[in-house]
């Protein structure tokens, strides 16, 4: 048994003690107290003596004048509305182009293998990554500025900095296939076997596109993407309660 087992142990067999010693005293005074109260003699009094008759006299007690009660529900500790209005449904989804652009060349075998969809990607968001490559610490500026630049800004909108900092862990997960990868590259001396290879890259990329989508639409309906696993949680305490 470890110390701190010990000591609750202790604590609970005094609580229990002292309650028992309670309820031992406390019936012993009641029963000295009706012990206690003094008894006619009834060896100098008649044979037909009969006690007099006590009148008890009771008093109205007062009572307080009955106040109107409310109730209060509590909805959760960070609750504020769960539902985007106006711009906010469009600034919410800014920030997840952060985890879009750093996963992106998770997707180059799907994108091989699905010609329409490889030509949307070379349309809007080859441009995108072409300029996120070029422009150095681009990622790491994004990423301080999600992170630490939208807490506790009274401008914005809570829900707005929710999914700022949901973004941001998203983007940080996508840090644990990439280590993976480039282990495998330098165990296997770069030559990982495609079947491998192909299977990682479309399962975190569908994966991603996943919760960005998600959340994306989720935005647009004006509702909060707080369904992700984990990552919601740790989004909500990161905003903070205000």
């Amino acid at each position: 048994m470890t110390i701190i087992n010990r000591r609750l142990h202790c604590a609970m067999s005094l609580a229990l003690s002292l309650s028992l010693v309670v309820c031992g005293i406390l019936p012993s005074f009641h029963t000295m107290a009706f012990q206690s109260t003094p008894h006619p003699m009834t060896t100098n009094l008649p044979r037909n003596w009969i006690p007099p008759k006590t009148k008890t006299i009771t008093t109205p007690i007062p009572h307080p004048p009955s106040q109107a009660t409310t109730t209060t529900t509590i909805h959760g500790f960070f609750d504020e509305g769960d539902e985007l209005i106006g711009q906010d449904k469009l600034k919410a989804c800014i920030p997840y182009v952060l985890p879009l652009l750093d996963g992106d060349f998770f997707g180059s075998y799907i994108y091989d293998r699905i010609p329409p969809l490889k030509f949307f990607h070379e349309l809007l968001l080859s441009p995108l990554v072409s300029i996120f490559d070029k422009i150095p610490f681009l990622g790491i500026i994004l990423f301080i500025i999600l992170s630490i630049g939208t807490r506790n800004t009274n401008g914005m909108s809570r829900m707005v900095r929710f999914n700022a900092q949901q973004a941001v862990l998203i983007d940080v997960v996508l840090i644990v296939p990439t280590w993976m990868a480039s282990v495998m590259e330098r165990a296997m001396a770069g030559d990982i076997p495609r079947v491998y290879d192909e299977a990682g890259s479309n399962f975190v990329y569908y994966a991603l596109m996943s919760a960005v989508l998600y959340s994306v639409v989720s935005n647009l309906n004006g509702k909060k993407p707080d369904q992700i696993p984990y990552l919601s949680g740790a989004a909500e305490f990161m905003v903070g309660p205000f």
